[in-house]
């Protein structure tokens, strides 16, 4: 499914030309030098042509005849490549016979680029043509570093880095390798090659009968934490996975045609070479991709957005800001149906790969249409749907946020969430499953430790258990699983999460308000208080007596703790890990509930302050 959903999007977008998708036996390459050449095959010009508009020379991307990927030995690029193949060019090391043998390397790689330019080019009736093979041969590879052209490149060229060089024809303005004529070549010599391959078959993409078979198949580059030279999604290096006598080591036993081999490398490799189409969660490189390219420039973005975390939180206009209104109206509980939603029918694609040695692993892949994608996203905004203090709050989170409130506060970031909880949360999210355990695990030991409770971790409680509960069916803690304080809610750990925020607020105003005391009855015993009530409250009750008696609201206090309390049988011995998160959820949700007080008569005292000036 996967390989075939790429080829098609390879077929959907070859034929466009502002898709920046290389045709067949083409390939996106990077280039930093402009050789120029004149008829007789004289270089006459050396020119940089990187994008100097940042802060750093950046190499121009363009299509080049195909670049396989090479790890070992001699392998020429044709009219595109180092400058130790065009130029036969070295750098001078610290020993002459490292020198020599960097020499004599360099002349190697030049010789064989010679013999790939002869075996394309030579019988054309072309003046390029006929111009880079004369270059070939008049080249002095013995006194390359001594050309006057290079001397104010050879610092540059020494450290072999972003060297790759074209040509072009000093009275022509396009370059050689896009010369109608100079392509028309390479394609024959390609096909030539492809004719002569040694096992033909059925392809699996296509069904094609008697199509050469590709050996190997090309590399992934982009996957984060890959080797650089690329990973394989498609190879076999052992002798048990051999079948029907054909050779493990050629990928031989699971047919594709070099042509679809090269369109679903192109259109994986394409992907993940935008920023449209790619993000990264935990140890995850994920692309995504709309099955219909017509409207893939409006819907694509969407999900970028969703899942960055540098996403611009400016105003959202057109359909990306259309697609954020339908999940702000899941997050106010409102109802979504696939009418609401641009687009819905159209096929969506999401794949997420990891690096395994030489190899790009399938973590995770989704097909569906747009509207069950967005349908899914809602329900995960619902989900984590609850009051906060900022209008930051009021955002879904993205992944990388949520897994932010796993690491510790102030912490270096390097020991940070396990890399494979990323994908979980990202798989629970599109599959509309339950969220990982580990992650409302964690997210209770976070606060344990550092007793922060803020917005995004009681969300993050709240939004596990309720999706727990929902694919459990069960409807355990459906009253206090909302998104604001629930006075009817009668479930005992619920209560007495509500009731400690009291118990603290009558501490807070005892002392003459919040931020008075250095530390609050919270510090040392709202750890045994979430897992076990007992030991604790009869204490902390006895306490809130006297911080009552000294606080001009504790009649307001005291009425509370009578109306939390009146559904409190008794206090549980113990609480087990889902009763600690309604605790928490409780806490924060009376707190919450002060906040909101405090701001409504804050707003009235100005209103009528300013009543009484004008």
């Amino acid at each position: 499914m996967i390989i075939q959903a790429l080829y098609q999007r390879y077929l959907d977008l070859a034929n466009d030309p502002d898709s920046g998708i290389s045709p067949l036996y083409f390939s996106s390459g990077k280039v930093t030098y402009l050789l120029e050449i004149d008829e007789s095959g004289e270089l006459v010009g050396v020119r940089d042509i990187r994008n100097e508009s940042g802060k750093k020379k950046v190499p121009l991307t363009m299509n080049l005849p195909e670049q396989a990927s090479r790890s070992s030995g001699v392998f020429p690029y044709f009219l595109s490549d180092k400058a130790e193949y065009i130029l036969g060019y070295y750098p001078n090391l610290a020993t002459e016979k490292e020198t020599l043998k960097k020499s004599s390397d360099a002349l190697r790689k030049h010789e064989a680029s010679h013999k790939l330019a002869r075996l394309v080019l030579e019988g054309m009736d072309d003046p390029a043509a006929q111009a880079v093979l004369l270059f070939y041969e008049k080249w002095n590879t013995e006194q390359v570093r001594e050309h006057p052209l290079l001397l104010t490149l050879r610092e540059e060229l020494d450290k072999g880095i972003d060297t790759n060089m074209i040509f072009r024809l000093n009275t022509q303005n396009a370059y050689i390798h896009d010369s109608p004529a100079i392509k028309a070549a390479w394609i024959k010599y390609r096909e030539q090659a492809d004719a002569a391959t040694e096992f033909e078959g059925q392809c699996l993409l296509t069904g094609e009968n008697n199509a050469p078979i590709a050996r190997t198949h090309d590399k992934i580059k982009g996957v984060r934490g890959a080797q650089a030279a690329g990973a394989s999604l498609i190879s076999f290096n052992f002798r048990s996975a051999e079948s029907y006598g054909k050779d493990s080591m050629q990928s031989y036993n699971s047919p594709v045609s070099k042509t679809a081999m090269f369109g679903y490398t192109t259109a994986l490799n394409h992907l993940l070479s935008s920023s449209r189409n790619r993000t990264w969660i935990g140890d995850m490189t994920l692309v995504f991709w709309s099955g219909k390219p017509a409207v893939a420039e409006e819907i694509e973005p969407f999900l970028a957005a969703y899942f960055d975390p540098a996403t611009d939180k400016g105003e959202d206009v057109g359909l990306t800001g259309q697609l954020k209104g339908i999940l702000d109206r899941a997050r106010e509980g409102k109802r979504l149906d696939m009418s609401m939603i641009p687009h819905s029918e159209v096929p969506f694609y999401v794949l997420g790969l990891s690096p395994n040695n030489a190899r790009a692993a399938v973590r995770f892949f989704w097909q569906g249409n747009f509207g069950d994608l967005v349908l899914r996203l809602g329900q995960h905004a619902a989900d984590f749907a609850l009051k906060g203090y900022t209008e930051r709050d009021d955002e879904t989170p993205t992944i990388y946020r949520i897994l932010s409130e796993t690491m510790r506060v102030g912490g270096d970031g390097k020991n940070g969430p396990p890399p494979s909880l990323g994908g979980q949360l990202f798989r629970a999210v599109i599959e509309g499953k339950a969220y990982p355990y580990s992650l409302f695990v964690q997210i209770i030991n976070r606060i344990r430790a550092d007793g922060i409770i803020n917005p995004l971790r009681t969300a993050i409680i709240k939004a596990y258990l309720l999706r727990y509960n929902r694919i459990q069916l069960k409807d355990r803690f459906e009253e206090e699983l909302s998104v604001n304080v629930n006075p009817q809610a009668n479930e005992p750990a619920y209560r007495l999460g509500r009731l400690f925020a009291v118990l603290e607020r009558a501490q807070q105003d005892a002392s003459g308000g919040a931020g008075r005391l250095n530390s609050t009855i919270k510090d040392r015993y709202f750890n045994t208080a979430a897992s076990n009530p007992a030991a604790v409250f009869p204490i902390l009750l006895k306490l809130s007596q006297h911080h009552m008696s000294k606080s001009r609201y504790g009649d307001f206090r005291d009425r509370e703790i009578q109306s939390i309390l009146l559904e409190v049988q008794a206090f549980p011995i113990s609480l087990d890990l889902n009763q600690q998160g309604i605790f928490i959820l409780g806490y924060y949700h009376q707190k919450h509930e002060f906040y909101v007080q405090i701001k409504a008569a804050s707003e009235a005292k100005q209103e009528a302050a300013t009543a009484v000036e004008q």
